[in-house]
């Protein structure tokens, strides 16, 4: 059995093996534990692991070196078994494999969020605060103890706050709860320690405030006043104030209101004369369906026994998501605890004129015993009369169908232990103090209940697919599904498949989703109806772009608005449940919804407007995808250009290419959406869209892009072939012969590629340069661009040619290349050019060219850190390796292999763990290119074909003098397959004879 560790960094680091303490070591051996388990199993670089060690000014001469020192030292005390190792290499750093919960300061931070989860699901205030009482028990002493490094002091500083919002969040359970006579004491003492915190002050203004101190509570928030005047002196008085929580608990404290906790006496239930209906609530659904964890969340809500004050749970969300049907299920469930009655208004949101809370307020009175000539007539005497009732009572105040905080708000009662439950279709974020909760639709399972509860759980059972396509077409909203299941119900012998076929269809959709006096298309007009002219635009105009969500700046382009004013106008969408936005940034539509919108851009929009809103969007993704292409591979922007097109706008600009590979690929459906639009539109410039192409091939390397760049080049070349767009149909090809060669199709990839060089021969005699549209950014000239185009191109089948075993053919094509790129100033092409060109030369036996070439190409390159650079590097060891030159080889490819990992370019990663595995064979080091093949085979695996087989038989190798000859044999069969399989003839040819000198 495995030992079980536990570690505890809430005070001097320290560590235990099966509750037996073991001795770490040396201050800066504990260092680097702290570390590595603050990386929560993750894994920690060499370097990294050095900076957090040693200040600049004391590091080592050779950090590396003293980390793995120290790394070997851990392993000894800590105990380490090749079986299940607990610290291991991974790559070029360390990771320690423990569970989260075996260092303490996971259930240190963890503990504010256990607190919130605990009371929102119905848990007492009392369990909450014990959970955060025993997190802050953990720390014994300041953490890291004993140590200096910069990670430790950066470290301490953050678990300093993370206990200062524990001790926040305690002592405001503290105050709730109202059990602790000494608070103010304690909050007073941690006033001292953390001055700045306005939420200390609060809990200590209100402690004193429980405790009968009303004028010490109020010098508390005088002193805070005074704290941040002189803190924050640099700033206008209006922004030096106390926050508005602040401020209004010393204005309620002013007004000697009852506070949480405070004590206060229970007042008696209305007379019998007065007593309001108990039954003011909708009558409930009788076949209400799942919701089970929102009735817990709201139930809990509404009679949290911590909670004395007034409780207000708001549930919004999108129309005909079940909103008003979840709140009186609610309700209903609840209504024993508050004895003293129900209230229940329609508040009207939908209607041309909403109720108004004065008319509410009069209702509400005449509920509550007024008689109609002693309701005043004065808004706010009528308004004080309704608090004044209310205030010794206990309600149930249900607000169906609110429009605004401003309706909803003079209907909350000031004070006592009532509740008020809103719905409304907007999140009515200016509600002060409420609950919020946003009522997703329905989860698959529930969806499929609902449905069989209408129309019969026989029939549902009958046809199991039908049914879930039913309610898929429906977006699992619960209205959709009611009236769906309503109108199958009412024809008994219409089968489910009948009515997929009639929802299959997008423009009919909506009209199958009504019957009687239920249609969802009503439902969401009611709430497009409400939008401003702008808000209606961008509404339509963002349902009209194929993708599963769009990210802020490229809504802004879309909207032809900066992205401040988009944002405000989208999120404003959001607060009215008629866009979402699950991630910040990021904005998407309900199924049902986007089919709205895009009826109504049919309706209200232009194919003008529609049109220039994606030309907009082309425009900034293909300048912004230039700007990651220049990026990823540190190049000019200009050198990746292949053909004359103009860009107007500015586009992104990213700090390194991990940035701009993350962009590329969370806007992949977005830019392939705009490639299939421009096929389809011919107001769009197709040579954008082409440009676009070979931008998401560039950047995005790897089968699981490149089937999907095949598909879209492909199709691009034969739009462009049909408007006779020469340019445009010569780029697409190349940019599909690229990625055919990079998915092993070889045969395919050199028929794009020649067809390319082809066009291009034509376009230069025609000078046909392609759809290019308005002046702009027009970069180079187009014979420059045309120059690089073939340039890639020839490059492209010289690796072809060298992967199939045509070696002079391949030398052509590279020679080809390297004349096209050094006439059109492209230098890091050229470098590239020159790589592969150095290795076909060493194939051909010419070594000292293959060895200056190689040279040459890794110095135009360039020095900084890029994919070309790692390209570069990697050549040099291939041409080092076949002048057996194995040492410096091993140097130079792993230089390119730490380049390659750290730009996450998985391809080449296996490609050089393959080099460097010969190379070790090369050298005699057999089991260490054993384990490197290993390492890299399930890299390989999900890249090419070509190079699992090249692990494959690298792994062979090493094993067959390991003496594991039956599995070196079974390795090289399966690489001969691949490389026969791939046409990489001259591989499986040394392969084959690999596999007969085995036998």
């Amino acid at each position: 059995m495995a030992p079980a560790f536990r570690f505890s960094l809430l005070g001097p680091v320290r560590a235990w093996r099966d509750d037996v303490e073991i001795r770490l070591g040396r201050p800066q051996q504990c260092e680097v534990l702290a570390i590595l388990l603050g990386a929560a199993r993750r894994t920690v670089s060499l370097p990294l692991i050095a900076e957090g060690v040693w200040d600049e000014a004391d590091r080592p001469s050779r950090p590396d070196q003293s980390v793995r020192t120290h790394v070997y030292r851990l392993r000894g005390v800590l105990g380490h078994s090749p079986e299940m190792p607990l610290l291991m290499t991974v790559g070029d750093g360390y990771a320690l494999r423990v569970p989260a919960g075996a260092v303490d300061t996971w259930a240190f931070e963890q503990a504010e969020a256990e607190a919130k989860r605990i009371r929102a699901s119905g848990g007492t205030a009392e369990q909450a605060r014990d959970t955060l009482t025993k997190a802050l028990e953990l720390w014994s002493a300041e953490p890291l103890a004993g140590l200096h490094g910069p990670h430790a002091r950066a470290e301490r500083d953050r678990l300093d706050t993370v206990r200062q919002s524990l001790l926040e969040a305690r002592l405001e359970l503290d105050a709730q709860i109202g059990d602790r006579p000494d608070l103010h004491a304690e909050a007073g003492d941690l006033v001292i320690e953390y001055p700045a915190s306005q939420r200390l002050r609060g809990v200590q203004m209100l402690a004193l405030y429980q405790a009968g101190r009303q004028a010490e509570a109020l010098s508390a928030y005088e002193d805070t006043r005074r704290f941040l005047d002189d803190r924050l002196a640099h700033l206008p008085p209006s922004e030096r104030r106390p926050c508005a929580e602040l401020r209004e608990l010393h204005q309620r404290i002013l007004r000697a209101e009852p506070m949480p906790g405070a004590g206060a006496p229970a007042h008696p239930a209305l007379t019998a004369d007065g007593v309001p209906d108990a039954h003011r609530l909708p009558a409930g659904i009788d076949d209400f369906t799942g919701r089970g964890e929102a009735v817990g969340t709201l139930t809990g809500m509404l009679t949290d026994p911590g909670t004395r004050a007034i409780v207000v749970s708001a549930v919004n969300g999108v129309p005909g998501v079940g909103k008003t049907a979840l709140a009186v299920h609610a309700a209903r469930q609840v209504t024993e605890r508050f004895p003293d009655g129900c209230l229940y208004a329609d508040l009207r949101a939908a209607d041309h004129e909403p109720l108004t809370a004065q008319a509410v307020l009069a209702s509400f009175l005449r509920i509550l015993g007024t008689a109609d000539g002693a309701i005043p007539a004065d808004g706010d005497e009528r308004l004080a009369l309704y608090r004044s009732l209310m205030a010794e009572r206990r309600f149930l105040v249900l607000l169906d169908n609110a429009a605004s905080d401003d309706q909803v708000q003079p209907l909350v009662p000031g004070s006592g232990a009532s509740a008020v439950l809103v719905t409304s279709r907007a999140r009515l974020t200016g509600l002060t103090g409420a609950q919020h909760l946003r009522l997703d639709v329905m989860p698959p399972g529930e969806a499929l209940e609902l449905l069989g509860r209408i129309v019969g759980e026989r029939r549902c059972a009958a046809e199991p697919e039908a049914a879930a396509a039913v309610v898929t077409a429906c977006g699992r909203l619960p209205l959709a599904i009611r009236v769906v299941a309503s109108r199958l119900a009412a024809e008994p012998g219409t089968p489910l498949s009948g009515m997929v076929r009639r929802l299959a269809d997008e423009h009919r959709r909506l009209s199958e989703l009504s019957t009687g006096e239920l249609a969802v298309e009503a439902t969401f007009e009611l709430s497009y109806s409400k939008l401003s002219p702008e808000q209606g635009r961008a509404f339509r105009l963002l349902s009209a772009v194929e993708a599963p969500d769009l990210g802020l700046h490229c809504a802004a382009a879309l909207l032809g608005r900066d992205p401040q004013t988009t944002e405000d106008l989208l999120e404003s969408l959001v607060d009215l449940n008629l866009v979402e936005s699950r991630r910040m940034g990021r904005y998407h539509f309900h199924d049902l919804v986007r089919v709205f919108a895009r009826a109504r851009n049919a309706r209200d929009g232009s194919p003008a407007e529609t049109s220039g809103a994606f030309a907009r969007l082309l425009d900034f993704c293909l300048a912004t995808a230039r700007a990651a292409d220049a990026t990823s591979h540190s190049v000019d922007p200009t050198e990746r250009r292949l053909i004359d097109v103009p860009v107007t706008a500015t586009g992104l600009r990213f700090r390194d290419a991990q940035a701009a590979t993350d962009w590329m690929h969370e806007e992949i459906p977005v830019q392939q959406a705009l490639i299939d639009r421009a096929c389809a539109d011919e107001s769009l410039p197709l040579a954008q869209a082409t440009d676009l192409v070979d931008k998401l091939n560039n950047v995005l390397p790897g089968t699981a892009h490149q089937t999907g760049v095949i598909a879209q080049a492909g199709r691009v070349a034969a739009v462009a072939a049909a408007r006779g767009d020469r340019t445009s149909e010569a780029l697409a090809r190349y940019v599909c012969g690229n990625a055919l060669w990079h998915t092993n199709a070889f045969a395919e990839a050199e028929s794009e590629l020649r067809r390319s060089i082809a066009l291009c021969d034509d376009t230069s005699e025609t000078g046909d340069a392609g759809d290019t549209g308005e002046t702009g950014d027009t970069g180079d000239t187009s014979d420059t661009g045309n120059a690089r185009l073939r340039g890639w191109a020839h490059l492209t089948l010289c690796a072809g040619a060298r992967v199939r075993g045509r070696t002079d053919e391949a030398v052509e094509h590279g020679e080809a290349a390297v004349r096209l790129f050094r006439s059109s100033r492209a230098g890091t092409a050229e470098g590239t050019a020159l790589g592969e060109l150095a290795f076909n030369y060493a194939r051909q036996e010419r070594l000292a060219e293959a060895r200056t070439a190689a040279e040459q190409g890794a110095r135009l390159v360039g020095r900084e850190p890029s994919v070309s650079k790692a390209i570069g590097l990697y050549y040099l060891a291939r041409v080092l390796r076949l002048c057996d030159d194995v040492d410096e080889a091993l140097h130079r490819a792993q230089e390119a292999l730490e380049l390659f990992r750290s730009l996450n370019v998985p391809a080449f990663q296996a490609a050089t763990g393959a080099l460097i595995a010969d190379l070790h064979v090369q050298a005699g080091r057999h089991r260490l290119a054993a384990e490197v093949a290993d390492t890299f085979l399930p890299v390989a695996r999900t890249t090419s074909g070509i190079l699992e087989a090249s692990l494959l038989r690298a792994l062979a190798r090493g094993l067959d003098h390991l003496g594991q000859r039956a599995r070196a044999r079974t390795c090289l069969e399966a690489a001969l397959g691949l490389f026969e399989q791939h046409q990489a003839h001259a591989d499986a040819g040394q392969t084959r004879a690999l596999l007969t000198d085995l036998r």
